[in-house]
């Protein structure tokens, strides 16, 4: 009773151990040097150790990646017979410790600690490369093929809030070298199994400044980028339209300016809209602001009509229309080459994103104009068809996308005037 009373009564101190899986001899290295310091561990959490404070000892610890739900009680019971304790046990590893100098290393010789350890780390090799390759293919979505130029990682982004610029500019050079050097890590202890060596490793100090370096910036990037939320305003979605229809900007053409006869019908409907009954309605005015784009507004009008089949829609009308005013014609030019080929992709135009430019045309006060139609309904002038129109002026780049039977070309003028 007066033991357990004892125990209780110890001081704890939580302290942070950013090691992962790949790193345990190092963790190894750095318990046994708080040992020293005459902090015993007594909880291994998440990136965190919980220790109890007494007095100084050489203390050693091994942690074997081993899963505690497949170890028995006679194989726990035999490390115990040689001097090794459990202390704590979860997920995928254990750790075990030792007060005896004397007592004899959980694996005697180099090819039995090789086969305990081997699964392991080969396992968690392959995950890394999985993790590192996806990745890869999620940078090369973003900027229309991998490249490593910051200019155009810079103006690909260049609409996103400035918490997405620094998890791109800082978060991912940092996750490169994190990653290298955890397989410059593995590779390091996989190469001892054709050396026939023991798998180890000497110090701690600066594998733990690596990681905690990585850990911390990664921590404070997502953080930030939750707390960094795009400063929209007037976002309304189908079913309530009270704040866009209240918004009275000029600075983009509205549809009501864009198609005055078919917007009356339409706000007939957006007036008596019944969310679930007749056709979906969608409208949205967006306002927003980022370091390289201080003013950006969109307006998206989407008419989705009912069939016959109650789960089905067909769309009737589409107008989506960008306002970007960018801090340079620099940044509005080399941005544009990135969002028109995001919207070309979007749509359903079957035109090669390198055969952009056979589609400008010239026209009075405008730097850049190129407008793409889908071919095949263009022979009727009826008909609805898909149509993209990019248009720039100095600092100043739209984008629109349109569905409907007006020529999206023809109201050029339109848009001209307001940039």
């Amino acid at each position: 009773m007066l033991n357990t009373r004892c125990v209780m009564d110890k001081k704890t101190k939580l302290k942070y151990g950013p090691f992962g899986i790949v790193d345990m001899f190092y963790k190894q290295n750095w318990l046994e040097y708080q040992a020293r310091k005459g902090l015993l561990l007594a909880n291994d959490n998440l990136f965190t150790c919980r220790f109890t404070v007494d007095e100084p000892r050489d203390r050693r610890y091994r942690i074997l990646p081993y899963k505690p739900s497949k170890t028995t009680q006679e194989e726990l019971d035999l490390y115990a017979s040689c001097g090794w304790h459990l202390i704590y046990g979860s997920g995928s590893v254990m750790i075990f410790y030792t007060d005896d100098p004397d007592a004899p290393e959980p694996f005697t010789d180099v090819q039995s600690q090789h086969k305990y350890y081997r699964k392991s780390l080969i396992t968690n090799f392959i995950w890394i490369l999985i993790l590192f390759a996806e990745a890869l293919f999620s940078i090369s979505r973003s900027v229309q093929g991998f490249t490593i130029s910051p200019s155009a990682l810079l103006y690909s982004s260049a609409d996103q809030p400035l918490s997405a610029l620094a998890i791109t500019f800082i978060g991912l050079p940092l996750a490169l070298l994190f990653w290298f050097q955890s397989m410059l890590t593995y590779i390091s202890i996989l190469n001892r199994n054709r050396k026939k060596d023991f798998y180890g490793a000497s110090g701690f100090r600066l594998k733990y400044c690596v990681n905690a370096t990585f850990i911390i910036t990664a921590i404070v990037l997502t953080l930030w980028s939750i707390i960094d939320i795009p400063r929209t305003m007037d976002i309304t979605s189908s079913g309530d339209f009270t704040q866009a229809l209240k918004y009275k900007g000029n600075e983009i053409v509205r549809f009501s300016e864009f198609d005055p006869d078919t917007w009356r019908t339409v706000y007939k409907k957006i007036e008596y809209y019944n969310d679930g009954k007749g056709d979906m309605i969608t409208f949205d005015i967006n306002q927003d602001k980022t370091l390289l784009m201080p003013r950006m507004v969109s307006e998206e009008l989407e008419v989705d009509r009912d069939t016959n089949n109650d789960e089905d829609t067909v769309m009737d009308l589409y107008y989506s229309v960008n306002l970007y005013k960018a801090r340079s014609s620099k940044v509005a030019s080399e941005f544009m080459k990135y969002n028109s080929k995001n919207a070309l992709e979007e749509s359903d135009i079957k035109v090669s994103n390198k055969s952009l430019d056979k589609y400008r045309f010239d026209y009075k006060g405008l730097d850049y104009a190129a407008y793409i139609v889908d071919e095949k309904n263009t022979n009727d002038a009826a008909a609805k068809r898909d149509q993209l129109l990019f248009l720039r002026k100095g600092s100043t780049y739209v984008s629109v996308s349109y569905y409907g039977p007006i020529d999206l070309k023809s109201k050029v003028g339109l848009f001209a005037e307001k940039m």
